[in-house]
């Protein structure tokens, strides 16, 4: 459990500034100087911060509506402001929102208010097994044909972690089960790239990059559906947001890899 959590105004919190850099207003100004400091960094951020969002809202259309899941279990949620997946999902989906600052779930359940059949709770990403045992999960999913998340995380997660969370969805999700992902390459060898990382670890977070390959082993049995590895330019056919300071950040001039996972054999 991390020490500080998002309320607390003396450092910058890393859900904070994502907020901020969503043009949010659930940040404090402390936030809002690492924001501009990051950004000063790579200009590009705050697009690349609005594209997440706008693949998430892909992600609970094509979940619910096309491919007919009646629930969706997301980790590391962080506040679900500025177009999260509830807003986008189908009438009656069960969507179960986690993140591990007990302040932040609190938060986020403020802004939900009495939203109906969405919930939030207090749980760590790096063990989905622990979180989809508990009876009260349990008694939610009951029945239902559930689909999972995880977007915009990959970059706190370490390789074992990816391994971790591999092997225990696979152990207690459904056979027909999915898994959105979305994998974050970066090249931290430039002087821009590690005072990007430097920045972040200020806030308490360490940073890791995964190229497609890597992933793909680490994910295994998880395999990438018949749709494949997909950029996040080409999964909405526009061009890459990316600037030519930036460049050194994003290696193959993309901002990032999203890939719907199922089971293989």
């Amino acid at each position: 459990m991390p020490a500080k959590t998002i309320v607390d105004a003396s450092v910058p919190n890393a859900g904070r500034v994502y907020d901020y850099l969503l043009g949010g207003h659930h940040n404090f100004e402390i936030d809002r100087q690492a924001g501009d400091r990051v950004k000063a960094l790579m200009p590009t951020l705050p697009k690349l911060m609005r594209l997440f969002r706008w693949c998430l809202q892909d992600i609970a259309h094509e979940l619910t509506t096309v491919r007919g899941y009646d629930a969706i279990v997301d980790f590391a949620s962080g506040l679900p402001t500025a177009d999260h997946l509830h807003t986008n999902a189908a009438p009656d989906t069960t969507l179960i929102y986690s993140d591990r600052d007990p302040v932040c779930v609190e938060y986020g359940r403020e802004i939900l208010g009495l939203t109906p059949n969405i919930h939030y709770f207090q749980a760590d990403c790096r063990y989905p097994k622990q979180f989809l045992g508990r009876p009260e999960i349990q008694a939610l999913l009951k029945g239902k044909r559930v689909a999972y998340v995880y977007w915009g995380i990959s970059m706190y997660l370490s390789n074992d972690d990816i391994r971790v969370i591999a092997n225990e969805l696979y152990e207690v999700c459904d056979p027909d089960a999915t898994l959105a992902f979305y994998i974050q390459p970066g090249d931290d060898s430039s002087s821009t790239a590690a005072d990007v990382v430097e920045t972040y670890r200020r806030m308490g977070e360490t940073l890791y990059f995964h190229d497609q390959p890597e992933f793909a082993e680490l994910i295994k049995p998880w395999v990438a559906d018949s749709l494949g590895y997909r950029t996040m330019e080409a999964w909405h056919g526009v061009n890459s947001p990316i600037s030519t300071e930036d460049a050194v950040f994003f290696p193959g001039g993309t901002t990032g890899i999203g890939v719907y996972l199922v089971k293989g054999k």
